[in-house]
């Protein structure tokens, strides 16, 4: 921060707000897929996008929970 007044930029190294940062649900390889419609929920897959998965009580294309 160039003068202390805490509108400057996070202090200290990695610590970015980027995209997929942070440890919240639905953030890398883990989480699940859920329904919009019906709020089925089945374990997300690592490499395979919930967005082509359809849900297995509805038929709805499930979406990152």
């Amino acid at each position: 921060m160039p003068r202390g007044d805490g509108t400057g930029p996070p202090s200290g190294s990695n610590q970015r707000g980027g995209r997929m940062s942070g440890n919240r649900p639905g953030a890398g390889p883990g989480g699940d897929c859920v329904c919009p419609s019906c709020g089925e929920k089945v374990t997300h897959q690592p490499g395979n996008p919930c967005y082509n998965i359809n849900c297995p009580k509805c038929g709805t294309k499930m979406t990152r929970g």
